[in-house]
């Protein structure tokens, strides 16, 4: 967990300030749903947890999970702008052991772009840290970190189920 005492959560939340940095391994966000073996990207989960329904192996970089949204005083946190400060903080105390980390998969994984994961579905509106990486990365470093498209299309994922037929009245 990082010291987020010193952090202002009503201040206006600032830029990253731009630096050089070369991106290691191309880079794109997906949910752990979406995340498909003939994609060819690498999963990389950035959650705190494991997903139950997730039966297929993947890397996990755990700098990168929202430690401190998940545990302590803001577990509980309903505000998407104060969530973001927060995670964004992280990502800027954080720097060398995310690039550290991201090194280390391009040498494991050389030539295969990485898919980072986590559960929010952003194509379908929701704010997700995953993104708050990607922004934070164009920012800090120039990098290009796209969400990859959900699979199934921009509607749901799974169709709804027909409703039985009302049965019929005698009058």
């Amino acid at each position: 967990m990082i010291d987020l005492s010193r952090l202002d959560l009503n201040a206006p939340e600032e830029p990253a300030e731009r630096t050089e940095a070369p991106q290691p391994l191309q880079l794109a966000t997906t949910r752990y749903q979406n995340w498909r073996p003939d994609g060819g990207y690498l999963p990389v989960g950035v959650t705190v947890g494991r997903p139950r329904f997730v039966r297929y192996d993947y890397v996990t970089v755990s700098v990168l999970a929202p430690h401190e949204l998940m545990k302590g005083r803001f577990a509980k946190i309903d505000n998407i702008e104060i969530e973001r400060k927060i995670y964004r903080e992280r990502l800027r105390v954080c720097e060398p052991e995310i690039l550290d980390a991201l090194d280390e998969l391009a040498r494991k994984y050389p030539d295969v772009p990485a898919a980072l994961m986590c559960f929010e579905d952003v194509n379908g509106g929701l704010d997700c840290h995953r993104r708050w990486a990607a922004e934070w990365f164009g920012q800090r470093f120039g990098w290009d970190v796209p969400e990859l498209p959900n699979p199934a299309g921009t509607g749901p994922a799974r169709p709804a189920r027909p409703k039985a037929p009302e049965p019929p009245t005698l009058f």
